[in-house]
């Protein structure tokens, strides 16, 4: 039986560059500005995204896709005889997953056990991360019952790094007052952030970028000496991987990994990362 990868938009996957070898559906969640409501990926680009939200005054809100979009995918890849993995957004950090949950429970009892659903405890390339693994399982012939299980034993190894660059967007969203806000941007404060389990805590305060990104560098250089064989998967919010690399490549060494992976963010992790945000999947 046939095999189809499900994510949803919070993977940041590029469907115009995508290298995939097996068959994959994405999930739009939804973005509102005001009263715009768009589909994540479908109806506005990461640019737009980006340029919308400079613009205005209060963040614009993501919420998860209703069932009826999941069932409606899911009914789809059945029909075509094909078993489903989902590869979902971390369910502490949005109900994408619990949709997905319902949509299954929405089918035929007969074909509810095709249809495999991963809270992956990670979101945008800690996602890409489990998506290569589980393409290398199809191409090996591992069936689907196989794949999960592996992709949750190694989902419990993902660990993501961020750097702000700007706590405004934080500010915006409520997480931080009004003051705070003004007093971190009067002491230059840069946040390294950590998601593991779906879980954001705060690791490092730093005043000045420089300090931050020192640190960020110490937490590369660690982890590539235990795992020099490994592909970095770089996370960003700028507005593309050429630009990450004329501001960031000469300061971490890019060209001494094997492979490279650049993903910018997408609405669910940019509302709150902001504009040139820079991080890095550890696995």
């Amino acid at each position: 039986m046939n095999i189809t990868l499900i994510l949803d938009s919070a993977s940041d996957y590029c469907v115009e560059h995508h290298t995939l070898s097996v068959p994959f559906v994405i999930v739009p969640l939804n973005i509102t500005f005001k009263d715009d409501l768009y589909l994540d990926g479908v109806d506005i680009s990461m640019d737009e995204f980006y340029e919308r939200m400079a613009k205005e005054e209060s963040l614009p809100k993501t919420s998860q896709p209703s069932p009826q979009a999941f069932y409606d995918v899911f009914l789809s890849e059945l029909d075509k005889g094909n078993e489903l993995i989902y590869l979902g957004l971390s369910s502490n950090l949005s109900g994408t997953v619990q949709s997905a949950g319902i949509a299954k429970g929405m089918l035929d009892e007969t074909v509810q056990n095709k249809v495999h659903i991963i809270d992956t405890g990670t979101a945008s390339a800690g996602i890409h991360v489990l998506l290569k693994e589980a393409e290398k399982l199809v191409q090996e012939g591992k069936n689907a019952v196989e794949i999960v299980a592996s992709i949750n034993e190694k989902k419990q190894s993902i660990l993501g790094y961020v750097l702000l660059e700007t706590l405004e967007n934080v500010k915006k969203g409520g997480r931080i007052s009004a003051v705070q806000g003004a007093i971190a941007e009067f002491l230059n404060i840069k946040p390294l952030l950590s998601v593991q389990n779906g879980i954001v805590e705060t690791v490092g305060k730093y005043r000045g970028k420089k300090k931050g990104l020192n640190k960020l560098m110490e937490l590369l250089h660690d982890w590539k000496q235990k795992h020099p064989e490994k592909e970095l998967f770089i996370i960003h919010s700028l507005p593309s991987k050429e630009d990450v690399i004329k501001e960031f490549g000469d300061l971490f060494s890019f060209h001494a990994f094997k492979s490279i992976s650049f993903t910018r963010f997408g609405s669910t992790i940019g509302t709150y990362a902001s504009e040139n945000a820079i991080g890095f999947i550890f696995h």
